[in-house]
């Protein structure tokens, strides 16, 4: 597991490099202003639209692994008939977008502009995370990593030679770039795995995954506000502090991400398989390994971080940002690294909440997530403190997640080794 986990490192590293260069020259090229906080609210919103798109889809692994096992025709069908569902749901949530931002003034024109174009991204991330799922469930882990290398070296591209000042072309090439990365997504699907397409919207199973994939979802739902909320509390300090923030946070995630993903990808799809042929004693074993890697690598990866922050800054963005906007990234970075490494303990935990179907215990786990941040936000706004409290009060309330989700999983494991017993 842990060689694996290394190659695979090497891939989600590439990525975040690739990730990092483009961010990197869209910040010599834009600076920390509106432009870039354009860019990065759309990102946010679209993001958080997907959420409702995983609804169709998002409580699918445990059925269709266990659909591999029984009836491989069947797994195939049910690949079809959640795409064609995760296709329709994501255009009409497009259709909804401009229903209600026509009607009325929710973003402001400027970011409108942009967002009018960058929305169809929407249908085509919807559908490339659900490849990623389906792929990573049939072991081609590589995937996971490739389709967004793809996509991000084509909008750097664009960024560097095609965009001449205007942020609206990355709108586009990201549109175009996803659309290749699903045609590729799907031909390994239909020649590699030798799936056949079904124009079907339904299924024996799609009851059970459209009811737990609603309850899984709007628990995502719920702990993607905090996204929402975070726009709200950096933009209302005036234009490129939401652009700051993002600069610190995408230094947090490229880290999280090299660290815990390609460890954590690998976890899902054993437990996955575990849990399909009832070892649930292997359970314990398998999310030890994953929290003494991930723990060992965030610690020492958090800390060098920190301290060579200033002069990667300084490197990078010389003559478009100033040393206290240096300082300050650095200074955010530090709350975002608390907050992920509490994100990286709670992952283990988390994943098997979901793989055991006890979907009803996220949902509530995730409401007291959601109620956490919203109390935080009342507080921010009654007693206007600083956006570094407000990041200070969402790790409290990932913590909290993270005690239930554990006390959650342990009574779980001791009832089935009670059974087991019996």
């Amino acid at each position: 597991m842990f060689s694996k986990s290394l190659q695979y490192n090497l891939l989600s590293l590439i990525n975040i490099a690739i990730s990092f260069v483009f961010i990197i020259f869209l910040g010599r090229k834009f600076g920390a202003g509106s432009d870039t906080d354009v860019y990065f609210v759309s990102i946010a919103i679209v993001g958080y639209l997907g959420i409702l798109a995983q609804c169709v889809w998002g409580a699918m692994s445990p059925y269709y692994s266990k659909l591999k096992v029984e009836n491989l025709h069947l797994a195939s069908k049910l690949y079809s008939v959640l795409l064609n569902n995760v296709i329709i749901i994501s255009f009409i949530e497009i259709l909804l977008y401009f229903l209600i931002t026509n009607k009325f003034r929710v973003i402001s024109p400027e970011k409108k502009e942009f967002l009018d174009i960058f929305i169809y991204y929407l249908v085509l991330q919807s559908v490339i995370l659900f490849n990623k799922s389906l792929l990573n469930l049939e072991k081609h882990f590589a995937i996971f990593y490739l389709v967004d290398i793809f996509i991000t070296s084509i909008n750097l591209i664009v960024l560097l030679f095609f965009s001449k000042g205007n942020i609206i072309i990355i709108a586009y090439s990201t549109i175009i770039a996803a659309i290749l990365a699903v045609m590729w997504q799907l031909y390994l699907v239909f020649f590699k795995l030798n799936y056949k397409y079904k124009l079907s919207l339904s299924q024996k199973e799609m009851p059970g995954i459209y009811r737990n994939s609603i309850k899984m979802n709007i628990g995502l739902l719920l702990y993607g506000v905090k996204d929402i909320i975070l726009i709200s509390v950096f933009t209302s300090f005036g234009n490129g502090i939401y652009s700051l923030f993002n600069y610190a946070n995408k230094f947090s995630v490229a880290l999280f991400q090299i660290t815990n993903a390609p460890i954590v990808n690998i976890y899902v799809a054993k437990l996955n398989e575990v849990v399909a042929n009832k070892k649930f004693y292997e359970v314990k074993g398998l999310r030890r390994s994953v929290l003494v890697q991930t723990m060992i690598l965030l610690v020492i990866g958090f800390t060098v971080l920190y301290f060579v922050l200033p002069y990667v800054l300084g490197l990078f963005f010389k003559g478009k940002f100033s040393l206290e906007e240096i300082k300050e990234i650095q200074h955010i970075f530090s709350y975002m690294a608390v907050f992920y490494f509490v994100v990286a303990i709670n992952n283990p935990y988390s994943r098997a909440i979901s793989i055991f179907k006890l979907f009803n215990y996220n949902l509530f786990v995730n409401f007291i997530f959601f109620s956490l941040i919203c109390l935080s936000y009342l507080i921010f706004k009654v007693y206007k403190l600083n956006y570094i409290d407000m990041l200070l009060l969402f790790s409290l309330a990932q913590f909290v997640s993270l005690v239930l989700y554990a006390i959650k999983n342990r009574l779980f494991l001791k009832r089935k080794e009670a059974l087991n017993i019996c």
